[in-house]
């Protein structure tokens, strides 16, 4: 074979081999260059996809949150309002058995003997005083005076207002007389004497009551109008009618003379036991014209002469003697019965 041909045939193989070797070198590059980029682009896409993930997370972190305070929010306030609701009622319960213990004077064991009994009051010097004795609570003690300092009105209230020359005053003095056994016109006699001057009217001619005006002065003395019956009644020389068409009393406008003989009562003693109140009295007939007193026991004979209404105590023991039961309802006194001691 030629050398030239050998030379050729070489050559040709060897450009083969150098294209193989350049190809593969090319392919070799551009696998890397491919290759890389690739890699570069997947980190570049990577972290962008973790960004757009961390904000979608981020975002729905945030509307839980929103939701779940919002939420939190509107039970702790129904908590709250529950809770005060709660507290109001409890509060209210414990005023009000607060008051009902207050109400059955379950109280009372705190304070001191003397204002259980209301015998406490608050000496004039100690305002000037000072230290412990400043506000010193004296006690009182209930005797006669203090009594009728108090609830002496109650016997002027309860003072019938009759001639001593009539029946009727008899018929009370005479004996034991309760509220429930005693006449209507007795008890109406008491009840007009309490009446104030603007439910009486009076003209030349007459002296008119309203029904009601009586009704209501008749409860508020005896506590109530269970024994109330409206009928005809005396006062003093006065003759009340009773108008049941138009429910008033009328009586003519007279003017009373003064009478000879006239009912002397005073206060002998005054004190309380439980809740009735009793007033002591001395009572007597006094005969001016004679200067005589005489007892509801014998009203023929004096039972003692030459003497002034102003004797009356100084001869008490051996005139008439009374005692007057009030009963305490609710801190007010009604008058009960009337009793002949003597």
């Amino acid at each position: 074979m030629p050398k030239s041909e050998i030379s050729k045939k070489d050559e040709e193989i060897l450009k083969k081999e150098i294209v193989k070797e350049l190809k593969e070198k090319v392919l070799s590059e551009v696998e890397k260059e491919i290759k890389t980029s690739i890699v570069e682009n997947t980190e570049k896409y990577k972290e962008g996809l973790k960004e757009e993930i961390r904000e979608d997370v981020n975002n729905e972190v945030e509307d839980l949150v929103k939701k779940e305070e919002k939420r939190l929010l509107k039970g702790k306030n129904a908590a709250i309002f529950k809770r005060d609701v709660v507290i109001l009622v409890f509060f209210g319960l414990i005023l009000y058995f607060g008051y009902c213990l207050y109400d059955v004077k379950y109280f009372d064991f705190m304070k001191s003997e003397c204002e259980r009994n209301g015998n406490c009051y608050v000496g004039e010097n100690n305002n000037n005083n000072e230290g412990e004795n400043k506000n010193q609570v004296q006690e009182v003690v209930k005797d006669k005076d203090w009594y009728i300092k108090n609830y002496g009105d109650l016997l002027d209230k309860t003072k019938l207002t009759l001639s001593a020359d009539s029946v009727s005053a008899y018929y009370l003095y005479s004996t034991d007389r309760r509220v429930n056994e005693m006449k209507s016109s007795i008890l109406l006699n008491l009840a007009y004497n309490t009446l104030s001057s603007k439910s009486i009217k009076t003209n030349s001619v007459s002296i008119t009551v309203e029904g009601n005006d009586l009704k209501e002065a008749f409860e508020k003395l005896f506590g109530s109008t269970v024994n109330y019956k409206p009928t005809s009644f005396n006062y003093n020389c006065l003759s009340f009618k009773y108008s049941q068409d138009k429910d008033r009393y009328t009586a003519d406008n007279e003017k009373c003379s003064t009478a000879n003989n006239k009912i002397l009562e005073e206060i002998d003693d005054m004190y309380e036991e439980g809740d009735v109140l009793y007033i002591i009295t001395n009572a007597t007939i006094y005969n001016e014209s004679e200067s005589s007193f005489y007892t509801f026991d014998n009203l023929y004979e004096p039972a003692f002469m030459d003497v002034t209404e102003n004797d009356l105590s100084v001869h008490a023991r051996n005139l008439n003697r009374y005692q007057y039961q009030f009963k305490k309802v609710e801190d007010t006194y009604y008058l009960d019965s009337i009793i002949k001691l003597k």
